[in-house]
């Protein structure tokens, strides 16, 4: 099976939809799978993100969140001749010549649209044309499976929970002379909590240091 997995946003965004993406690719190098995977990479990339056999890079001009992504996005993929293409980043080219599998990381921006800019909202309020274009859905979590149902009418049955996991740079520390290297050069003198992620309002970043 030929596959594509659309990995523009890597090079315009390092936040968590890049980090999926660059994981999962990683992840699927890894498993030896014998199927071909075709990765879009932004026209800023100069070398492969995924320099492994099996993996063919393909430099799309059109840029993530454009505009015009749904008329010039179908006329780059077309000649791929894909079998499948996954898009992490919720919405799919609406008009294409192979099956389609999107990711819904959350549905923050139905919950929460006041936190959105224009351009987000504009690129999010494809949600709808998107889960019903696309042939399947991962959701990360059963809460965002539950969301999708209720928040999109999604048929249950169109949606496959599939579990994030953590970059293996997350791992609990054994040596204690690493650790106190660790605290000394950020000045850690008590327990602490790490919060990886971007600074954003919808992250409620206040209530997670009244916690603390």
């Amino acid at each position: 099976m030929r596959i594509g997995i659309d990995a523009r946003l890597v090079d315009y965004r390092q936040a968590g939809i890049a980090q999926y993406t660059v994981q999962l690719i990683q992840g699927l190098a890894e498993c030896g799978a014998a199927d071909e995977f075709v990765i879009l990479q932004s026209r800023r990339r100069r070398q492969p993100l995924a320099p492994y056999a099996g993996f063919t890079p393909r430099r799309i001009l059109t840029p993530p969140h454009h505009t015009l992504e749904q008329i010039t996005l179908p006329l780059e993929i077309s000649p791929l001749r894909l079998d499948v293409l996954h898009s992490p980043d919720f919405i799919p080219p609406f008009r294409r010549n192979c099956r389609s599998v999107i990711t819904i990381h959350d549905l923050n921006f139905v919950l929460y649209p006041h936190f959105l800019t224009k351009s987000a909202a504009r690129y999010y309020g494809q949600i709808d044309e998107a889960v019903r274009h696309t042939d399947a859905i991962i959701a990360v979590s059963q809460a965002t499976k539950e969301d999708i149902v209720r928040l999109l009418g999604v048929p249950e049955r169109k949606i496959r929970v599939i579990y994030e996991a953590a970059s293996p740079v997350f791992r609990r520390l054994e040596d204690g002379d690493l650790m106190a290297k660790v605290r000394g050069r950020f000045g850690i003198r008590r327990d602490f909590i790490l919060f990886v992620s971007t600074i954003e309002p919808r992250k409620n970043v206040p209530t997670l240091l009244r916690a603390y």
